[in-house]
């Protein structure tokens, strides 16, 4: 990252700009509250997405014609709320029988993994070993290994196949984010609660780098476009980091006076999106220009997800799943 990325801490506080609209939103109220989504990450199911209800998980399908539609395709009963979902690079939808897969974190501790054809066979495997809330999930794009992230202090890997334990990274704070890299696949970020992110070769289970920026830490993702760049909110504070130049991040702001939120890049990584529940806003910020894009009020937002291709952002907010399209970038 050049040094041109530096920019002021205070920026954001002195840019006004008005509060922008959703371009699409599509109202599930009468399934409640949407408390988490999942845009997938593969380009074979880029329009698929899973959302997340009090106790059920739907998928739906997206379309992108004139406007954003959403089909609703299936409902899938959990027996507790989901606090994390990861789907699977197994899952495909374009011949038949489809073929989905799934994992979903709960707040009963426990990894339910759904396979299903979306027609008349679904089932459902419960993988237990953490001892609190999880908090992340992810498969890497080989389909060899899931990670789970927990408040337990304990990163695990399950092989894939029958998802028997691989390891446990025992650390030394609540672990919020766990991430493979499409470029890198035999390495997984692993971000803790107390500001420490580290990454891992998972086939010899041994830590080859960490960043410390010891302030607490709410969410961290890893720009698919780029794996050298790296995002952290840290109280509010965004910070940009070159895993070429480790030692400092080139880049801070200051996105929220609060504490917690969450981060996404955008797929070509020239954008970053912030959600905080308790500023209640979602920001977009362009990270070379240091403008502000977008800036939206939110009520009871979700985490936020970006298509895998097109630089539409996304947001459940309530009961409302809401749209914003970039334009002019």
């Amino acid at each position: 990252m050049p040094d041109s990325y530096l920019m002021s801490g205070s920026y954001l506080e002195q840019q006004q700009k008005k509060h922008d609209a959703p371009t699409y939103v599509k109202d599930f109220k009468e399934f409640g509250q949407i408390y988490h989504i999942h845009f997938s990450p593969f380009e074979w199911t880029k329009n698929i997405m899973l959302l997340a209800f009090n106790k059920r998980i739907v998928f739906i399908h997206l379309i992108f014609e004139n406007t954003i539609g959403v089909d609703q395709l299936y409902e899938f009963e959990q027996p507790s709320r989901c606090t994390a979902i990861s789907l699977s690079p197994l899952a495909s939808i374009d011949l038949l029988p489809h073929q989905l897969v799934f994992a979903v974190g709960s707040i009963d501790h426990k990894i339910r993994i759904f396979e299903s054809d979306l027609r008349e066979n679904t089932s459902c495997k419960v993988i237990s070993g953490h001892t609190s809330f999880i908090n992340d999930l992810s498969y890497d794009i080989e389909n060899t290994y899931l990670a789970s992230a927990s408040d337990d202090n304990t990163v695990k890997i399950w092989h894939s196949d029958g998802y028997k334990l691989k390891t446990t990274f025992n650390l030394g704070s609540p672990a919020m984010v766990i991430s493979w890299h499409r470029c890198d696949p035999g390495k997984l970020l692993v971000a803790e609660k107390i500001g420490l992110v580290k990454f891992y070769n998972v086939e010899t289970e041994i830590a080859i780098l960490s960043l410390d920026f010891a302030k607490s830490l709410s969410s961290a993702h890893w720009t698919s476009s780029d794996s050298q760049i790296l995002g952290t909110l840290q109280l509010g504070e965004l910070l940009l980091w070159d895993l070429s130049k480790p030692c400092l991040p080139q880049q801070s702001t200051l996105l929220f006076p609060e504490n917690g939120g969450h981060i996404k890049f955008s797929p070509q990584g020239e954008l970053l999106a912030a959600v905080n529940s308790l500023d209640g806003s979602l920001k977009v910020v362009h990270t070379t220009t240091q403008t502000l894009k977008l800036n939206a009020r939110v009520f009871l937002p979700t985490n936020v997800q970006w298509h895998y291709h097109f630089s539409i952002l996304c947001v459940g907010d309530d009961a409302k799943l809401c749209f914003w399209k970039l334009k002019g970038l």
